[in-house]
């Protein structure tokens, strides 16, 4: 697995009071074998082996499979967790929780133990972790090792961009320029350009057979269809009169074809973009490399969620979550006056947390915390990595 398929995800109460009562009917069973075994060997023989003693030894089993049941907490998980797709890992460790720095270890397993026993010797122990409002519900036992249980189930390997690209067939070579241009290039860290605009450029478009009328919309990106443009317009019903209009100028008489416009589609693309760019000049305070490979500029405060509601002086950017994962308005991000980039948490359901290297640092509601170029955000089951621009 790689990191981004373990990254944190706080576990469930439900789920995780399933996966104790997994551990404790069989912790049950188990014990109840072991008396059954040795007081059968006590009155089996006549009270050679005592009653007490055998009594004894079934709880040295049963202390037996206490140890073992602490040992898999420390590593993959116990049985109950590894059913229902739970780990204990440390606090603040790797992401990774199969990584030694993210393994809470036998020490700190065999403590949550006894505090989860002494606390359950009042009962209210048992009931701790619903005493945390935050989305990881640490009860005193968790707490008092530091350590937090997270949902590592159907975790899946996200397929990278360039596996996706050698998976596509190749395409048929063609003398025609695409009607759709090519997703733009995913570039290593480093060398990704400036998003005012690409670095190289892009095939040009092919000319129009029909000059568009000037002042009507005719087309709209990702909503009209480019191809719809080239065909020819409807016939018109039989019994109406049709006049033929041309908004261009007609060709002298005699001159050759060959100086009645360009040919090339190149020249009309650039001579339309160079008349319809707006530049400000304004450079990013930041941009967002998004897990799925988007790359993304911030230019001014701005709010991320769900379907983030608006505010004045702040943009909205809408958050892709089919897990509903995210809250509406889950976090945003602010520049100062020295370009800092500022992030908060919006008080969301799952929280927001700052992976910094191989720590994973939460981040308290409605508080500011000051992020650095390569820190991972990771809220819900989405990430975005921050460049800082200077």
């Amino acid at each position: 697995m790689t990191d981004l398929d373990l990254v944190r995800r706080p576990a469930q109460v439900g789920r995780r009071v399933g996966a104790y009562l997994i551990d404790a009917a069989i912790g049950m069973v188990v014990l109840l074998i072991a008396v059954g075994v040795f007081a059968g060997i006590s009155f089996g023989t006549g009270g050679a082996l005592p009653l007490p003693l055998a009594v004894a030894l079934a709880y040295v089993i049963g202390l037996g499979w206490f140890v073992v049941y602490t040992l898999m907490q420390a590593g993959a998980g116990s049985l109950g967790m590894r059913a229902l797709g739970l780990r204990l890992v440390r606090e603040g460790g790797a992401v990774d929780a199969s990584a030694p720095a993210s393994r809470l270890g036998f020490g700190r397993a065999l403590g949550r133990n006894l505090v989860w026993a002494l606390g359950g010797a009042i009962v209210v122990g048992y009931f701790s972790p619903l005493f945390d409002s935050s989305p990881w519900h640490r009860g005193w036992h968790d707490r008092a090792v530091g350590a937090v249980m997270t949902d590592v189930a159907g975790r899946s390997p996200v397929p990278a961009a360039d596996s996706r690209a050698e998976a596509a067939p190749p395409s048929p070579p063609s003398s025609l320029a695409p009607t759709v241009l090519p997703a733009a290039p995913i570039l290593p860290e480093g060398q990704a350009p400036e998003l005012g605009g690409w670095s190289r450029a892009e095939p040009p478009a092919p000319v129009r057979s029909t000059p568009l009328a000037s002042g009507v919309i005719s087309f709209v990106p990702g909503v009209s269809d480019a191809d719809r443009l080239d065909q020819p317009a409807p016939a018109p019903a039989p019994g109406l009169p049709t006049v033929e209009v041309s908004d261009a100028t007609p060709p002298v008489s005699g001159a050759p074809a060959a100086d009645r416009g360009p040919v090339s589609g190149a020249g009309v693309v650039i001579e339309s973009i160079d008349e319809t760019r707006i530049s400000t000049g304004e450079r990013p305070f930041a941009r967002l490399v998004w897990d799925d490979g988007t790359r993304q500029a911030l230019y001014g405060r701005t709010l991320f969620g769900r379907n983030p509601a608006p505010e004045t002086g702040a943009m909205v950017s809408p958050v892709r979550d089919e897990t509903l994962s995210l809250s509406k308005t889950h976090f945003e991000m602010i520049p100062d006056d020295d370009r800092a980039v500022w992030v908060v948490d919006r008080h969301s359901t799952n929280g927001v947390a700052v992976r910094r290297g191989d720590d994973l640092l939460p981040l308290e509601p409605g508080e500011r915390t000051r992020v650095r170029a390569g820190d991972v955000l990771v809220f819900g089951d989405r990430q975005v990595t921050v460049e800082v621009t200077s």
